[in-house]
């Protein structure tokens, strides 16, 4: 699959609604649209559990790409609201 490569104007006070519209766009082109509306969770972990490794990798990976790409596409002066936050679907 040939990635898409395309700018987006940061979110500030004036373009909330296509911001919207654009950054689920990028999210979905980066398999990341189920973890900011949640229909796919971390997974919890417990004493004992096997779990492939490289899948556990990979979804961290994800839950990582989708609050960068978020993050980056946030103004700056809007971006101390949601620099605590580690995830998409918080943001």
């Amino acid at each position: 699959m040939e990635s898409i490569n395309f700018l987006i104007k940061p979110l500030d006070s004036t373009n909330y609604a296509t911001w919207c519209s654009d950054i689920k766009i990028l999210l979905l082109e980066r398999d990341c649209w189920d973890i900011v509306t949640e229909r796919q969770a971390a997974p919890v972990v417990k004493e004992g559990d096997e779990i492939d490794a490289r899948k556990l990798k990979e979804l961290n990976l994800r839950f990582n790409r989708d609050y960068t790409t978020i993050y980056v596409n946030v103004s700056p002066q809007y971006r101390t609201i949601i620099e605590g936050l580690t995830n998409g679907a918080e943001a």
